[in-house]
């Protein structure tokens, strides 16, 4: 049922991924569920988005995109405190943002993302 589910998303150029963590606390929850859309390359991003963003080093997060720190670099920050700071994170590549969220989905229903 899992493989079929990704199939479909990947179809309907859709993707879904599990909140792990309070770094986007007050806008997501640990244990949520992000339906995000899935971007091509020349996709205009626009800072103050929640992306979805695959980090060489710390694998996939879902974050709020900054600023474009340098020509297809950009900042990724988290809503929290808890949230590591983006200086430790590193500019993200605009090639390792693979989509922006549209939907939560949380034991309370769902919220409209973006």
């Amino acid at each position: 049922m899992i493989r079929l589910v990704q199939g479909i998303d990947a179809l309907l150029g859709f993707g879904i991924v599990r909140v792990s963590g309070l770094s986007m606390v007050p806008a997501l929850e640990d244990g949520d569920f992000v339906l995000f859309r899935r971007l091509s390359a020349d996709y205009g991003l626009s800072p103050g988005v929640i992306v979805v963003v695959r980090h060489q080093r710390l694998g996939t997060m879902v974050k709020l995109l900054g600023e474009e720190a340098a020509p297809g670099q950009f900042r990724l920050h988290g809503l929290s405190a808890l949230s590591t700071d983006s200086h430790h994170m590193g500019n993200t590549a605009r090639q390792d943002i693979i989509g922006q969220a549209v939907l939560r989905i949380g034991p309370h229903g769902t919220t409209r993302l973006g």
